[in-house]
């Protein structure tokens, strides 16, 4: 004969079995999915192995020429160690559009056309005659790396301050005649700290010189040494020879060649190139 009350109490034991054997189930259950997703070695961090890691974002280019679409002055000017770097010729970029910049050193010299870009990786930018790193940019600040010696920071305007003077009377400071050099006059290593191009002159493929290290003798009026130029937006390092002639320098590296004028070689700045297409101003490494 069955007793209600002795029924009750089986079909409650019974209840509680299966309450605690489905709590022990999620629980391993739990335990293990979590197991399945981290994997782990004595002494390592563990790994994310889970199916719905997330995949790493794409390596988009930092900034784009949209960005820099304006007029932009030069307000400050630093050593790479941060000192400041006193300085009256002043840079004013003006980009006119995505892929084309106009560019001036200073209110008494003459702009430059050219094309411009940002070459990738390592956030390049060419503007006209002129290589940079871009540091950052914002609506309103710019930095620029010049690959040499300095920070240039650039402020946006509407208007550079020197075309608020009107028209300049002032005629920029030419190198007419070139001077004769010797060999020993352009020995060492030089880094181009400034470059000036006549308006359209500079149009791609140009061979732009960034160094210039001529380090061993070889004859009377020769040597050798090493030269890094831009070619097609691409730095190019090569070794080369070099002659003096009696109004300047031949470069070979090669089969590229310059035959240039010098205007200055006094050991502590050599001014080359050609007032017709584009002047170099370079100062010891």
């Amino acid at each position: 004969m069955l007793i209600p009350g002795k029924i009750y109490v089986t079909y409650t034991i019974y209840f509680m079995l299966i309450k605690k054997i489905l709590t022990v189930g999620l629980l391993i259950f739990f335990v293990s999915s979590i197991f399945a997703q981290r994997v782990k070695r004595k002494g390592t961090t563990p790994i994310d192995i889970s199916k719905n890691k997330r995949q790493p974002a794409s390596n988009t280019p930092a900034f784009t020429m949209e960005q820099l679409v304006g007029k932009w002055q030069e307000i400050r000017r630093t050593y790479k160690n941060n000192s400041p770097e006193n300085f009256t010729d002043t840079n004013f970029l003006n980009f006119t559009s995505p892929s084309n910049v106009t560019t001036r050193t200073g209110n008494n010299q003459a702009s430059i056309v050219g094309e411009a870009l940002i070459e990738q990786p390592g956030n390049t930018l060419l503007a006209a005659a002129d290589v940079y790193t871009i540091v950052s940019v914002t609506d309103s600040v710019m930095v620029l790396d010049n690959q040499e010696y300095f920070l240039h920071t650039f402020k946006k305007t509407n208007q550079f301050w020197y075309e608020t003077f009107g028209k300049l009377s002032v005629k920029p400071d030419v190198y007419k005649d070139p001077v004769s050099v010797k060999i020993s006059d352009v020995m060492g290593k030089w880094g181009v700290y400034k470059r000036q191009a006549k308006p359209g002159a500079i149009k791609p493929p140009a061979n732009i010189i960034r160094y210039l290290k001529i380090t061993e003798k070889t004859g009377k009026n020769s040597a050798k040494g090493e030269i890094t130029f831009y070619q097609s937006e691409q730095s190019k390092v090569l070794p080369c020879t070099i002659k003096t002639t009696s109004t300047g320098i031949d470069i070979t590296a090669g089969e590229f060649n310059w035959s240039l004028f010098t205007y200055k070689a006094d050991g502590k700045e050599l001014i080359f190139g050609d007032i017709g297409v584009m002047v170099y101003f370079a100062k010891p490494l």
